[in-house]
């Protein structure tokens, strides 16, 4: 995983110091394309102004007494009398510049002799920064205010092509990383499942083991009371096998989306106060008692029996293993407009506030507090959320750590089915 990393990074090292390269060549390009533009337009000054101090009457002008200043002053007056910034713009675009710059020519102590209005502002970055070329005794310089924006502009594609280029090589990076992330969160959480699930297998088969052998050992004398002993734990033993693989098939359907709804209409109250006297006996085994409180006025719902069952059969099952020491299970309901709502309540360890969000992920168990004390595959709650939303509902949790969890069953009257 680091070698891709470090692969991607060599890989938009060697991006980035490309098109550093490429801008320094196009700099340099640029450069003697200006260089070459200034010569051209100093020769044509000077031979224009040449041609113009022999024609003229250089008392006029100066005296005799300086050639080389009356041939400077020529220069001027040539420069003055022509149209520079266009015979500028010209030779660069010969030589395949665009940009447009200011200019001036400057005497042997950088002090103008010709300076247009406009660009005396930049009258310091001509001296310090501009493109130079001699004229005599003069120096004629040009500057380029807006050259970084124009060699940017230049090769504006390439930059963003690489700029492209480069984001979706950081954006791979991300994803390769949390997949990765996430597959050794998967693995790991599998590989808890099988575990428990191994072990929670084990056991039920081992007592059954156990139990037949003792009622086939002739030699084993076992009166009515023994005999019934093992053959209630056989029994025992054998739904809770039962209940495993269904869970495990739950999961299945869950997992392939293949879960069939069969919609009828059903009385929710109904169907809780049957598993609630189903899982009776086993609440009393752990010293504790189911509570009812169902107001609803109308608990007739669209849903599937099967299915809506199993999923209240799950939330009480849920609340059993998680609740403390004489377990306090409370279900009611309540009317809203739209259908009902069914809540289960225990008084058990909580979830944290972090966890919350979590606990309706296929596989997830809370790493915190008792539960890996708890049997469980983490499958019961990813089941439930699937059943109650195909039948167009939600589920809620609200819960206080060490002190209670509520899950909150939201039908309605007709939903739709998927």
């Amino acid at each position: 995983m680091w070698a891709l990393a470090l692969a991607v990074l060599s890989v938009t090292a060697l991006q980035v110091t490309g098109l550093k390269s490429a801008l320094d060549l196009r700099g340099q390009n640029f450069n003697q394309n200006v260089e070459r533009s200034l010569k051209q337009v100093a020769e044509w000054i000077q031979v224009s102004a040449d041609i113009n101090f022999l024609g003229h009457d250089t008392d006029n002008h100066v005296s005799l007494n300086e050639p080389l200043h009356r041939e400077s002053k020529s220069i001027v007056l040539r420069m003055e009398s022509t149209n520079i910034d266009s015979l500028l713009h010209l030779a660069l675009e010969k030589n395949g510049v665009q940009a447009r710059g200011v200019f001036g020519a400057f005497d042997s102590y950088d002090q103008p002799v010709y300076l247009d209005r406009r660009c005396e502002k930049f009258r310091d970055e001509l001296v310090e920064k501009g493109f130079s070329v001699d004229m005599k005794d003069l120096t004629f310089k040009v500057y380029f205010p807006q050259m970084k924006s124009y060699l940017l502009r230049d090769g504006l594609g390439a930059f963003i092509l690489s700029g492209i280029l480069l984001l979706g090589i950081f954006v791979g990076l991300v994803y390769v990383f949390y997949s990765v992330k996430q597959s050794k969160h998967i693995e790991k959480i599998r590989r808890d499942l099988m575990n428990n699930l191994t072990h929670e297998l084990k056991t039920p088969i081992s007592t059954i083991g156990l139990a037949s052998e003792a009622l086939s050992d002739r030699d084993l004398q076992l009166d009515t009371e023994s005999q019934n002993y093992y053959f209630d734990l056989i029994k025992a033993e054998n739904k809770r096998l039962g209940l495993l693989v269904q869970k495990v098939l739950q999961a299945s359907l869950v997992e392939k989306g293949s879960m069939n709804i069969y919609l009828q209409p059903l009385n929710i109250h109904n169907i809780a106060k049957d598993v609630a006297k189903n899982v009776a006996m086993q609440v009393r085994k752990q010293g504790g008692k189911i509570e009812l409180s169902l107001k609803a006025n109308n608990p007739i719902v669209q849903g599937d029996p099967t299915h809506l069952t199993s999923v209240i059969f799950n939330l009480i099952d849920n609340a059993l293993k998680y609740s403390k020491e004489n377990p306090l299970i409370q279900i009611s309901s309540e009317q809203t407009d739209k259908g009902m709502i069914l809540h289960v309540r225990d008084n058990g360890v909580g979830i944290p506030k972090e966890h919350l969000g979590k606990v309706f992920e296929r596989l997830y168990r809370v790493p915190t507090g008792n539960v890996h004390d708890v049997k469980g595959f983490g499958l019961g709650l990813s089941y439930v959320k699937a059943v109650v939303e195909r039948h167009g509902g939600t589920i809620e949790v609200e819960s206080e750590l060490g002190s209670y969890s509520v899950f909150s069953l939201k039908l309605k009257f007709d939903p739709s089915q998927e």
